[in-house]
């Protein structure tokens, strides 16, 4: 007689496990690479679908990219594949009438480019954009260096390579992937990467517009020491990018939000230190802010004026040098679009208008065909002519020794003693 198992528990536990553990075997999706790509929508003449064996007989390009993720961090990619356009020139793209470019991964992820800033924007590959930082680390916020850039296009690559520099390493996992450069050495790409790329649909709705950035404190009168934070609608793929020495905001401008909001929680170690307010503000301050990000147009620039109560100057302290582009305002360096010079017959220092006008938080209005020049701050109102002595302060009429006039650059100069005394 066989002995009676007084103990079944072990078995029936070894067996759940056993199901378990295929069960979830059998259950996890596994990724594999795209064998096929659709190039579709409104944007081309032909609608294609190119097989991966189709893809492999054209014509390959090799390219290294240099990317920075919403982390922020930095990382190095290879990819070697087709270029992005010939595909697009295959399917008879309308360049007319495009607009917009949706790329879509076959777990459904999705990212939609303008076609300006894939094909009209020069994107490129910049070799020491890691110069001040770890290489791979967390400090992805560090801006390196944009010397050396190389321009590069968007490739649709077959084979591979993320996190390094050598294209030994590159594999067809991952692939199809959508690749391209960076705009500005800090622009944040790494989420631009679509991978296991399926279908480019190519669009001719016109583009939304980013949001305008916001400021808190509201600008006007504040205390001395007032910190001010920038803010847009999602503070994720949408950057503001900002200025505080009166110049145009742009790609190549500090970026507020460098910690996109998805790994807010995450890093909320350092968030304060990365996505920092903007101060103190211990003088008259002009912010000039944009939001800049994927798929939109880039939203309207505000500025932002703030002014120090109790104490906050009137005046600003500027640094020229004669035939010099190099400057500064209240000790912050800042380049002018063209040198100050002296005018001999007059004996006076003409510098750009926009810049000095800029500098005092002033605002200036041109009219071309009457080649006018308006210039307003506060309760102060300036009205001058391009190549003659009489101008006006607040309505009263009055001359000058020299006038402004027009540079070979295109730019106007004026006077620099009269326009900072006004």
């Amino acid at each position: 007689m066989q002995p009676k198992n007084r103990n079944p528990k072990p078995r029936l536990i070894m067996l759940l496990v056993l199901i378990t553990a295929f069960n979830f075997a059998t259950t996890t999706p596994v990724k594999a690479a795209s064998d096929s790509l659709e190039i579709c929508g409104q944007g081309v003449l032909t609608p294609l679908c190119f097989s991966r064996e189709q893809l492999e007989k054209m014509e390959q390009h090799q390219c290294l990219y240099s990317s920075i993720n919403t982390y922020p961090s930095k990382s190095w990619r290879v990819g070697r594949g087709v270029k992005l356009w010939d595909l697009l020139v295959e399917a008879g793209i309308k360049q007319d009438e495009a607009t917009l470019l949706k790329f879509t991964a076959q777990d459904g992820y999705t990212i939609t480019l303008t076609y300006k800033e894939l094909f009209e924007d020069k994107r490129y590959l910049f070799p020491e954009f890691e110069q001040g930082s770890q290489a791979g680390g967390e400090n992805g916020h560090v801006s390196g260096s944009s010397n050396n850039k190389v321009e590069v296009e968007p490739l649709i690559a077959l084979t591979v390579v993320e996190g390094s520099a050598d294209p030994a390493y590159m594999t067809p996992l991952q692939s199809l992937q959508l690749m391209l450069g960076q705009r500005a050495v800090t622009e944040q790409t790494g989420n631009l990467f679509v991978k296991y790329l399926c279908r480019v649909e190519v669009l001719t709705t016109e583009p939304d517009r980013w949001d305008p950035p916001e400021a808190n404190p509201a600008p006007g009168v504040v205390p001395k020491g007032t910190m001010v934070t920038l803010s847009n609608l999602n503070m994720d793929d949408d950057k503001v990018y900002y200025t505080t020495d009166g110049s145009q905001p742009g790609l190549d401008s500090p970026i507020y939000n460098w910690i996109a909001s998805r790994w807010w929680e995450e890093r909320a170690d350092v968030l304060g230190t990365i996505n920092h307010p903007i101060g103190p503000i211990d003088q008259d301050t002009v912010i000039k802010a944009i939001t800049i990000g994927p798929g939109k147009l880039d939203s309207p620039m505000v500025t932002l004026k703030y002014q120090v109560e109790n104490g906050g100057s009137d005046t600003a302290t500027i640094r020229l040098t004669v035939g010099q582009k190099e400057a500064s305002i209240n000790d912050q360096p800042c380049l002018l679009e063209a040198a100050p010079y002296v005018k001999l017959q007059a004996g006076r220092t003409l510098v750009p208008l926009r810049f000095i006008s800029e500098a005092f938080g002033a605002d200036i209005a041109w009219d071309p065909t009457s080649r006018h020049i308006n210039i307003s701050l506060a309760d102060r109102n300036i009205s001058l002519t391009l190549d003659s002595d009489r101008v006006s302060v607040n309505g009263v009429p009055t001359t000058i020794d020299c006038p402004p006039e027009l540079h070979p650059t295109g730019r106007t100069f004026v006077p620099l003693r009269f326009i900072s005394e006004m």
